[in-house]
Order: C-alpha cells, then sequence, then structure tokens
C-alpha cells in the first residue's frame, strides 16, 4: 500500500537524522574507553568528547524491579533523543531499605543486576556513565552508614567525619570499590572495570568534612582511595567528587565560597592528588546563597564558574566538569520556569564558550532528570524541586537538546589543535600523548557549518511535517 506523505516525509526525515545525528552516538557507544589529555577528554585516537549530561540517581533502584525497568529505558531514550551523552547516577546503596550493601561486605544481587541492566542500556543507547561510589550525606547510607557498621562492630568511632580516618571504615570502603569495580555484568559478561560504557569512578558524592575545616582529613582520604581505585581498575578514570569549595591549601580561593564557609576540601590540592584525573564543581547559586538577590546569585555564578577555569588552567591541566547543577523550582518558594531555563542558558553558554576555545571547562550534567508519574508508578515521589521532565518541559528540554548539538559538533577535534588556542598548560593522564603541531582549522570550521545546518534541518523538517500531516 502506498504510504500517506506524512508517513512518507516522516520516514524520510528518520533516515537523514540518523545519518546526522548517528556519529555521536556511535562515540558514545563505541569509542573506547575514554581518557584524558591535557585539560580534553579523548577517546581512542586521542580525538576530543565533550559532555551534555544528566543525573538520575535512581536509575539503579528502578532496574532492580524488573517491572520497573522501562523506567530506565525511557530516561536513556529521551536523553540520547536530546544528544545527551553522559549519565551520573549512583553504584551505592549503603544499608535501608533498598541496599546494594547490606552489610560490609555483603551485596544484594537483585540491586546489582539492576546495576547491571543500567550500564547494558546506556552502552545502548549511547551513553557513559559516571558512576559514584559512596555519598557525604544520609541519603542511601553514606559515610555516617559505614560509621555505624564499624561501630556496631565494637569498634570506639564518635562522629561520622571518622569515615576518612578509620582504618576499619576504609577498609570497608575498599572493598566495595573493590567489589563494584571486579564484577562481571551478567547481562553483558564485561567486567566493570573493563567497560568502555563506564567513564569514570567517583569516590564520593560531595564529600564535606567539618571535624577538619582545612581540607587535610579529605586530603589524604583521596590520597589513599584514588591510587587504589587506580590499583583495582587501571583503565578507567577516577574523580573524587568535590563541589568546588575552597579551603586553606595553596592556590585556593576561599573568600569565594558562599558565604565564605569552610567546607573541608581544598579544590585545588585535592585535585593534585595521585590517581585524580579530572576536577568537578557543582553549582547551586540559589541555595548556596539562600535569600540573596538574582543579581548576587549571578554576580556568584560568573566568579565560581571562572575562578574554577582558571585555578583548574593554570594549576591542575585537566578537565573539569559541572556534575551538578540546577535551579530550585518548586510551588511558590523557588524560581519560576523562565528564571529556571535562564540558569540553564548561563551554565550552559559557559561550558560551551570554554569548550569551543579550548578550555578545561568541557561539560556538565544537570541535577536531576525525571519521568512523568505514569510512565512509572513511584516517580512522584522523587521530585525534589530539581527535577526536569523533557517531555513534558518543551523549553528547557529545547535549551538542552541545542546544547548538545554544540557540544557534539566540537567532538573529534585533534587535541592538537586545542592546544595552540588554549592557554592552559597540559598535564597527559591515560590518554595519547599529543604535542602542538599541524592545525584542524578547517575540520573545526566544517562541524560548526553542521552545527548551523542541523538546525536549520530541523527547523524545515518541522515545518514539512505539520505543512502536510493532515494530508
Amino acid at each position: 500500500m502506498r504510504p500517506r506523505p506524512a508517513a512518507a516525509i516522516s520516514a524520510v526525515l528518520v533516515v537523514v537524522v540518523l545519518a546526522v545525528f548517528g556519529g555521536g552516538a556511535a562515540a558514545a557507544a563505541g569509542g573506547g574507553m575514554v581518557g584524558v589529555d591535557g585539560t580534553q577528554f579523548v577517546v581512542e585516537g586521542g580525538r576530543t568528547i565533550y559532555f551534555s549530561g544528566f543525573n538520575a540517581y535512581w536509575l539503579m533502584m528502578m532496574a532492580s524491579d524488573p517491572a520497573r525497568r522501562a523506567a530506565v529505558v525511557t530516561a536513556f531514550r529521551q536523553a540520547s533523543a536530546r544528544g545527551l551523552n553522559l549519565a551520573r547516577t549512583w553504584a551505592f546503596s549503603d544499608g535501608g531499605d533498598q541496599p546494594l550493601q547490606s552489610s560490609p561486605g555483603v551485596y544484594d544481587e537483585a540491586m546489582f543486576q539492576g546495576l547491571d541492566f543500567v550500564i547494558a542500556e546506556a552502552r545502548r543507547h549511547g551513553i557513559y556513565l559516571l558512576l559514584c561510589l559512596t555519598n557525604n550525606f544520609d541519603n542511601f547510607g553514606g559515610k555516617r552508614q559505614y560509621v555505624r557498621w564499624a561501630r556496631d562492630a565494637g569498634h570506639n568511632l564518635t562522629a561520622d567525619d571518622d569515615f576518612f580516618t578509620s582504618t576499619v571504615v576504609k577498609s570497608y570502603f575498599k572493598n566495595h570499590v573493590k567489589t563494584v569495580l571486579t564484577r562481571v555484568n551478567t547481562l553483558t559478561g564485561v567486567a566493570y572495570k573493563d567497560d568502555p560504557t563506564i567513564f569514570a569512578w567517583e569516590l564520593m558524592n560531595e564529600p564535606r568534612c567539618y571535624a577538619d575545616p582545612t581540607g587535610g582529613m579529605v586530603q589524604a582520604w583521596v590520597e589513599e582511595m584514588a591510587p587504589y581505585a587506580k590499583s583495582v581498575d587501571g583503565r578507567h578514570l577516577v574523580t573524587p567528587g568535590l563541589e568546588g569549595f575552597y579551603g586553606d591549601g595553596e592556590h585556593e580561593s576561599k573568600e569565594l565560597n558562599p558565604w565564605g564557609i569552610y567546607y573541608g576540601t581544598n579544590y585545588v590540592a585535592t585535585h593534585q592528588a595521585a590517581g585524580v584525573d579530572f576536577a568537578t564543581i557543582h553549582l547551586y547559586p540559589d541555595v548556596w546563597l539562600w535569600g540573596s538577590t538574582a543579581d548576587e546569585q549571578a554576580t556568584f555564578f560568573r566568579n565560581w564558574t571562572q575562578s574554577h577555569i582558571d585555578a583548574t588552567a593554570a594549576y591542575l591541566g585537566m578537565p573539569l566538569l559541572v556534575t551538578e547543577y540546577g535551579k530550585f523550582l518548586w510551588k511558590e518558594v523557588g524560581a519560576n520556569k523562565t528564571q529556571r531555563n535562564y540558569f540553564l542558558d548561563l551554565v550552559l553558554d559557559a561550558i560551551y564558550a570554554s569548550a569551543s576555545s579550548g578550555g578545561p571547562l568541557v561539560g556538565g550534567a544537570f541535577w536531576q532528570l525525571l519521568l512523568d508519574d505514569d510512565i512509572v508508578a513511584g516517580m512522584n515521589n522523587l521530585r525534589d524541586g530539581y527535577e526536569i521532565i523533557l517531555a513534558e518541559d518543551s523549553r528547557a528540554a529545547s535549551i538542552i537538546g541545542e546544547h548538545s548539538e554544540q557540544l557534539a559538533a566540537l567532538n573529534g577535534q585533534d587535541a592538537e589543535a586545542l592546544c595552540r588556542r588554549a592557554s592552559s598548560h597540559r598535564k597527559t593522564r591515560l590518554g595519547s600523548s599529543l604535542s602542538c603541531g599541524g592545525g584542524d582549522t578547517l575540520e573545526l570550521l566544517l562541524r560548526m557549518l553542521l552545527t548551523c545546518f542541523v538546525s536549520l534541518f530541523r527547523s524545515i523538517s518541522s515545518f514539512i511535517v505539520h505543512k502536510f500531516i493532515l494530508l
């Protein structure tokens, strides 16, 4: 039967869109392990890759129940359709009602198989994973649960921050690291430590230490744990998971911390620890400066972002990711969507400005991607005021999708070309060692033109489908 015009046009558009965008998904799905060369992430062949990402801490939890796995599939499908190529999620759940690790060294196989499913689906959708190994906070257990386990075993620990110094607690955590990194995926047969779908390991979500505001305790912990993770898995990248707060160390700018408060971390010094491959910051100006004006928050945003770009280039020579950013949007208390979308524009423009000029800020991940409760029951319980539901929030989805296209157009550059344009000094970690040499200016220009073509193509295709959809 001859197809209706709309159906025929749609079929053609699908073919063309796949041809235009297929390269980005293929790069994420089959580009091999991500490495670091100077301030750039690179894949096999020393070609750059940039990350437009999202947070979805709930993926393993949902996937542990086969009846709810559709939520994971839908989330990855929606993210991939907007060009997102990185998901940050939890590879831990310490104790509690739905534990991955119910007690030290004791693991729930259903939860682990949920994580297996997440990794397999991420690869199928061309999305890399940044997997976090524990939490600074009480949610899903974190350092408090580790300390409680040690106390229950008879060890005299008095504070949550003993997590960073107790030999027993550190042995518990090392065992968790080894167990996760050496896990063999029951769906793919590939050990986690050998799976290129995994972009990197994050030691802890937002480590803080009020017991030692100088940052020394966290520093020593990272100096022990990062090399340990590398001893188990020498192929993947490792990052501490810092929010970016400055401390007392050399080259720190603690006056830039929200309200000037100490959080027990040193941004520069800790990222200089052996085994650390890239830097991270988080960005929540409305919450960190609660009660401040929009102008004050904007000023903080500019200073915070630029100071970390500058410090990373000058003292670290490694890539930088904004692994969490968000704007509180909840009832009458938070911002409205117009303000939230303006914030998205600010963050994503800053990322692109750095990435397109060869700077160290080369990607980010918004907090957090959720689905409508109609997809899988229980999603509404995960709302925290920061959620973005792509299928319902067309403007936010458009902003994020356009940014993903811009970054994707920068993928695949030779780091040599960036070396000449960027003013940052370089240190090689895990990636191919590249030196400044011949140029790729024409290649960069062609990629920028491709971005323009993609935007024009989408506008034209949307018009055609709308014009003939009723035929």
